[in-house]
């Protein structure tokens, strides 16, 4: 199981919830935390890898738009129906469509990182995590400043032109600076926290979450330097400090009474959540399988693989919580809020269960390799 579970628990055991101990809105934890959420979300981005993106490209866009639509409809009409407006409604969508690679590790151990499923599922957690952090950036910003079309043009052409600055301009700096003045390891962390806190208040500049610029220079980075030894520091001090302390303040947020009045009052929250979850990436797998010709074992390998909700589903959720608008109203209520935690712990546990299961499976097949290669072979580069 991931690690982020058990600072989540720590959270809620040392929260308001259970002993009380933490003020969680001390101002250093906070802090901490603010600094955690803005490298956690610049590592999710740096661990996508465009290269191995273009292996696969048509059947990773395919499945990426199916893994992303079909629980992200399930959670607007579930949103809708429990009384959301559309903004929230779309913002809720997000949360489920996206997924994080808890099984890789366990599938590379196993010699199934290169079978083509598993490449396709690969390729479409970049579509899935791209997609919804520009649905958190467009429904955080209209929940600031309100709905107009004029507006909602002008947000998707600050958002493009900002994409395009990072990509391009934010990436080729980090790089610049690192070969010109990196040669300590305690410069590059310098370059690269200025690098991403410079990309997280552009994107705050034109109404969108600091996250989404942490995000994105976390792919641009990837991409210009092309190498983990700029980040190897950063990424001890991040994961040994501040990361930590964005998921402790994720537990805080647990609130036992409310999610037992919730389960209580409004049952079908929560069962309407892991609903359209579980169905939506079903569906998407299933598709996936009989547009490329995938047995029964790898359909539901990938649709395991796409379960665990935690990096961007966790983010998103903290984020939009502490969105309030001028009247006091977060884009996000606690309800679910403390549904969606309970979300992330049952795919987290379930999802690299059932991809162990399913894999044994799938090298249990004799002819799996012999598929595999022809398949890889026959894909579009």
């Amino acid at each position: 199981m991931p690690s982020v579970l058990g600072f989540i628990i720590a959270g809620v055991i040392i929260g308001p919830s259970v002993l009380d101990i933490v003020d969680p809105e001390g101002p250093v934890i906070n802090m901490r935390a603010e600094i955690g959420g803005l490298l956690f979300m610049f590592f999710v981005g740096f661990e996508i890898d465009l290269e191995e993106f273009k292996r696969s490209r048509s059947r990773s866009l395919a499945f990426g738009a199916l893994t992303f639509l079909l629980p992200f409809i399930g959670g607007v009409v579930l949103g809708r129906l429990r009384g959301a407006g559309w903004n929230s409604a779309l913002l809720i969508g997000s949360l489920i469509s996206s997924h994080t690679l808890l099984a890789f590790p366990l599938l590379r151990r196993l010699g199934l990182a290169q079978h083509p499923t598993v490449l396709m599922a690969v390729g479409g957690t970049i579509f899935t995590d791209i997609a919804s952090m520009l649905v958190l950036a467009v429904t955080a910003s209209v929940h600031l400043a309100g709905f107009s079309w004029s507006f909602l043009g002008k947000e998707f052409l600050e958002l493009a032109v900002f994409v395009v600055l990072v990509f391009y301009g934010a990436g080729s700096l980090a790089r610049k600076a690192i070969i010109r003045y990196g040669e300590t390891p305690e410069l590059r962390v310098m370059i690269l926290l200025f690098v991403i806190a410079l990309c997280a208040e552009g994107a705050r500049a034109i109404n969108l979450e600091g996250i989404v610029g942490a995000f994105l220079v976390g792919i641009a980075v990837k991409r210009a330097v092309r190498g983990k030894f700029a980040v190897e520091q950063l990424e001890i001090t991040a994961h040994a400090i501040f990361i930590p302390a964005f998921f402790l303040c994720a537990g805080f947020l647990v609130n036992f009474r409310l999610l037992w009045q919730t389960m209580l009052t409004r049952p079908g929250l929560v069962a309407g959540l892991l609903a359209a979850l579980i169905i939506g990436k079903y569906l998407a797998a299933w598709l996936s399988g009989l547009a490329y010709g995938s047995n029964r074992a790898e359909t539901a390998l990938v649709w395991s693989i796409s379960l665990p909700q935690m990096a961007a589903t966790l983010a998103t959720a903290v984020v939009a919580h502490h969105t309030v608008n001028r009247f006091g109203e977060p884009l996000l209520d606690q309800s679910y809020v403390n549904g969606v935690l309970f979300l992330v712990v049952a795919s987290c546990v379930a999802g690299p269960i059932l991809s162990e299961r399913f894999a044994k499976r799938i090298q249990a097949d004799p002819g799996r390799d012999q598929h595999a290669n022809e398949t890889l072979s026959s894909a579009p580069i």
